[in-house]
């Protein structure tokens, strides 16, 4: 059975680029690749079906739009935590605290 490489089944999203030339940019956008495995692209041809996203390149900047997104939440949440520190924050109007059973 053949070893794969640590780096196998992982999307390395980093812009490709060449010690001579840079990646490709305009003033409005940049060409960004990857390298996947062929299972994660097939699973990946079939998420998009079921999606609507036509291609790679809606494929790729779907799932760079989640990420994005996911990444804004997280900073979201670190900012909630650090304002209110080892206090609770307050909960949401309308939300009435969890009964702990006491």
């Amino acid at each position: 059975m053949a070893k794969s490489s640590p780096q196998a089944g992982k999307i390395l999203a980093s812009p490709r680029v060449s010690r001579a030339a840079k990646p490709a940019v305009t003033e409005a956008s940049e060409v960004w690749q990857a390298r996947i495995g062929r299972d994660l692209a097939e699973q990946l041809r079939t998420d998009a079906v079921v999606l609507g996203l036509d291609g790679r390149t809606d494929i790729v900047r779907a799932a760079l739009n989640l990420l994005h997104k996911q990444a804004a939440e997280e900073r979201m949440a670190q900012s909630v935590g650090e304002f209110y520190g080892d206090s609770m924050p307050p909960l949401p109007l309308g939300v009435v605290p969890a009964d702990d059973g006491s």
